[in-house]
């Protein structure tokens, strides 16, 4: 028996990130399987969420694939079927390619036709004004995350991360059977992996140095705040890398320090550069790792 997608809430935030943005969030897009599934690459499937606290009128509303136009609130266009005239507060909504078999054991709440393509393609959320309120713009680049048969995680997901980024599915944060039995490499109407490993990761926020056009000479006491939500912040193991590429490649600054949320960090040894940045990481217990990045500054 199929089962509906569970709905659960993510905190609305607004951010610009590459590839992505966001104008307004009452939904986004949140997961696209544009590999399809180890039943079949035809198998395609996309999930929006709400981050509304109300219920959300379909009517009118659009997920531009490309060229084709998708209607989320009646059967239109390249909408076969729209069986969910309102998206609940925090619920997901599943689109699935031609039929209901994609994802087996979870039904659709739209049935469209056309296709994603594997190199990538832009795919836009409009809103009843004809406003872009989400996109993915993958013409160029290609898709941020997910993956092909071939993939390290076959036939994962492109996911959304809780700061609105991508990523792709773990292969370990799993939910539904695809047309064959198989178990999915997503999380159809769930919350996607990176959501679940962001619950466990420590949080960090870097203080110092944070500000555009700083510049360091000397010792410099960096400062941190780290945090673990699982255990004791004293338990935390922190690491600081410095990058002056603008973070193509970072290079030890120390490593295994006690979380006392300063550094004493003599920037003489280090390169010169205009725009450098520091990255701070703390690795719980477990292995968790949470990570913060300053702003560029200088090392003059």
């Amino acid at each position: 028996m199929k089962t509906t997608a569970r709905i659960l809430r993510w905190g609305a935030i607004a951010v610009l990130v590459l590839g992505v943005s966001v104008v307004s969030q009452e939904i986004v897009i949140s997961e696209l399987a544009w590999a399809g599934t180890a039943a079949s690459s035809y198998d395609e499937w996309i999930e929006l969420r709400s981050l509304s606290d109300h219920a959300i009128d379909l009517t009118g509303w659009a997920l531009r694939i490309g060229e084709t136009i998708v209607p989320l609130g009646e059967a239109a266009d390249a909408t076969v079927e729209a069986r969910t005239p309102t998206l609940e507060p925090g619920g997901y909504l599943i689109l699935e390619r031609t039929d209901d078999d994609a994802i087996s054991d979870v039904n659709a709440d739209i049935i469209y036709k056309g296709s994603l393509a594997n190199g990538g393609m832009r795919i836009e959320l409009v809103d009843p004004t004809g406003t872009v309120i989400d996109w993915v713009d993958a013409v160029e680049v290609g898709w941020p995350g997910g993956g092909s048969g071939d993939a390290e995680v076959p036939y994962c997901t492109l996911e959304r991360t809780p700061s609105l980024g991508w990523d792709s599915n773990d292969g370990v944060t799993i939910n539904g059977l695809d047309a064959e039995g198989n178990a999915l490499h997503g999380t159809p109407g769930q919350m996607n992996s990176s959501e679940i490993r962001a619950q466990h990761e420590p949080q960090v926020v870097v203080e110092y140095p944070n500000e555009n056009g700083v510049i360091l000479r000397g010792t410099v006491a960096v400062r941190w705040q780290a945090s673990d939500p699982d255990g004791e912040d004293a338990a935390l193991e922190i690491t600081l890398l410095v990058s002056s590429d603008q973070g193509e490649t970072w290079t030890l600054v120390a490593e295994r320090l006690a979380n006392t949320g300063s550094f004493g960090w003599d920037t003489t040894a280090a390169d010169a550069c205009e725009d450098c940045m520091l990255r701070i990481e703390a690795v719980d217990p477990d292995g968790n790792t949470g990570r913060s990045t300053s702003l560029p500054f200088a090392i003059d």
